[in-house]
């Protein structure tokens, strides 16, 4: 049996509620072996925890990478990691299926999911929104499955193979976030700009998102989704907070239909292009 470090974060106690849904599913994980260490600013008394770490710090936004260091003083002691806001439920499928997909994509590449909430009218999607969309040309086949890339990379989590997170380590410090105002990236953005390739804009992700983007970002492999088997890479936003933007949140949402309709034109693309 494959074991799991999954390592949470949390701040405060409006969700708490949610965090209790997302360790529970978590433990009852059949086929893995499961060990949830939660970080929190406060005391925490819930089931299905095996450790929570109370961690004071001025700015909150540093929480969440203190869970990337325990994944990475963890490295070589289990064989998958997650990392996860409070609030985004994993199931045991996310695994199975990332497991399936890093045995057939190149070591390139990564599967990734994708961010959905939902209310009495259907499913939206918070990560599509602004000028985020999918990259049409991108899709790759490998074996049966589709694959296609989805320029937001963000899914406030992320799950690793021990083999991914060493990969990652060799290209990035896990112990802290990427610099993009360093030196050595504004030589890659104008080398970039000077061959005529696309730049990203900069700032593009808060010091809270880039704990799981820079994993895909920066961590030597391309971010895909597998869009022939869509519905088993969704993640579930537990507190359906952007549709309506509730809650301070922004009003970030793409429907249903809009979605379906990007996905049609992708699985419409010539694969005969892209089969590997």
């Amino acid at each position: 049996m494959k074991s799991i470090l999954a390592v949470l974060v949390n701040y405060g106690s409006e969700q708490i509620s949610y965090l209790e849904q997302v360790t529970k599913a978590l433990k009852n994980f059949e086929n893995y072996e499961v060990t949830i260490i939660v970080n929190s600013n406060i005391p925490l008394n819930i089931n299905n925890v095996d450790k929570v770490n109370v961690i004071k710090l001025d700015d909150y936004q540093l929480l969440p990478l203190t869970c990337r260091k325990i994944i990475w003083e963890n490295r070589n002691n289990f064989d998958l990691f997650i990392y996860g806001e409070n609030d985004h439920l994993f199931l045991e499928q996310h695994i199975d299926k990332h497991i399936e997909y890093s045995q057939i994509l190149p070591k390139n590449r990564i599967s990734g999911l994708i961010q959905f909430e939902e209310d009495a009218s259907g499913k939206y999607y918070p990560g599509y929104h602004d000028d985020f969309n999918w990259d049409f040309e991108s899709v790759e086949v490998y074996g049966t499955k589709k694959f296609a890339h989805f320029s937001n990379v963000h899914q406030a989590t992320f799950i690793l193979t021990k083999d991914q997170l060493l990969r990652i380590g060799k290209k990035i410090n896990f112990l802290e976030l990427v610099d993009e105002k360093s030196l050595i990236f504004r030589i890659k953005r104008k080398l970039r700009k000077k061959l005529g390739l696309k730049v990203d804009r900069q700032n593009k992700y808060s010091v809270k998102c880039k704990v799981n983007t820079d994993v895909y970002l920066y961590g030597g492999m391309k971010k895909m989704i597998c869009i022939s088997e869509f519905e088993n890479n969704l993640i579930h936003h537990i507190p359906n907070l952007y549709i309506e933007g509730k809650a301070g949140r922004n009003k970030f949402r793409s429907d249903s239909e809009r979605m379906t309709n990007s996905l049609n034109k992708l699985l419409s693309f010539d694969k005969k292009k892209k089969i590997f």
